[in-house]
């Protein structure tokens, strides 16, 4: 009785054990414009060269690269705001 059971199981198991045969997305954040674009094109660059060089698969699954710009900008920093007990150096 158990054998006939567990070889029922092992008959049907394959049609319920299926691997995913979707693509993998891999969202990928760099700097696209602005001063420092020559670095985020760099980055690109060399993810898009990993996965050419292994025609885009990972795992036996496609992989779809999705590109996204963060849009940074360089601004000058703000000013320290100074306190009075910064600026004349008290020890209390």
């Amino acid at each position: 009785m158990f054998r006939s059971l567990l070889f029922c199981l092992a008959a049907y198991l394959p049609l319920f054990a299926h691997g995913q045969t979707d693509p993998i997305r891999i969202g990928f954040l760099t700097v696209r414009s602005g001063a420092l674009a020559a670095g985020g094109k760099q980055m690109e660059e060399g993810i898009q060269l990993f996965l050419k060089e292994r025609n885009y698969t990972i795992a036996g699954r496609k992989v779809e690269l999705i590109i996204a710009d963060t849009g940074a900008t360089l601004r000058a920093p703000r000013p320290r705001r100074r306190t009075w007990s910064s600026a004349a150096g008290s020890t209390s």
